[in-house]
């Protein structure tokens, strides 16, 4: 449905979806807070069970989408339990020296230093420190930090993902609308 709203265009007398243009979603609602809800994403939902849930159509997923500028849902869109931990034995592996689980182990092993991506402020969460900074710091400041390993880092941020914004239901006719009509404006 969402690709439906795409003009066309000949490329080598071949008519193709124009897949360049992109509809800014804050054109079309402005920054009404009215306009958007707050959503936090189930484990193992889709944008799709979203869709569903929210504005009884699954094919609205590009809506739930859009509505968080997420362009790619395979890496953007909250992981479950096992796509999170199929991610880090793929994203790690190297760097752990390991495979399967052992990267998993490797990933969350508090006795290792190699697994550790920064060092956090117990007291202000806007304030880290590099492997150097921390290692030249006084005992007194480091007192100050812990360890952020490579599994609460990432496991954080999947979390991040799962709060959401949807657009007010009542808006999504018109946002197909004004959808189209941003798309096929010259």
């Amino acid at each position: 449905m969402y690709f439906s709203s795409f003009p066309k265009v000949d490329f080598n007398g071949t008519t193709l979806l124009d897949i360049t243009r992109k509809a800014i979603l804050s054109k079309v609602v402005g920054t009404d807070a009215l306009a958007y809800m707050n959503y936090r994403v189930e484990e193992g939902e889709k944008p799709e069970d979203v869709a569903f849930y929210y504005y009884d159509d699954p094919a609205l997923a590009w809506l739930v989408l859009l509505s968080n500028d997420i362009i790619d849902p395979y890496t953007q869109w909250p992981k479950s339990i096992k796509g999170f931990e199929e991610y880090l034995k793929v994203q790690y592996a190297s760097e752990s020296g390991t495979t399967g689980d052992a990267v998993i182990e490797w990933c969350r092993n508090a006795t290792i230093g190699s697994n550790i991506l920064h060092y956090q402020s117990h007291t202000d969460p806007d304030i880290s420190l590099n492997r150097a900074s921390y290692l030249n710091a006084s005992n007194e400041a480091r007192a100050e930090f812990y360890p952020v390993r490579v599994y609460e880092y990432e496991f954080d941020l999947n979390e991040q993902r799962r709060e959401i914004s949807l657009i007010n239901k009542s808006l999504a006719p018109y946002i197909k609308d004004s959808l189209r009509d941003a798309l096929n404006d010259d």
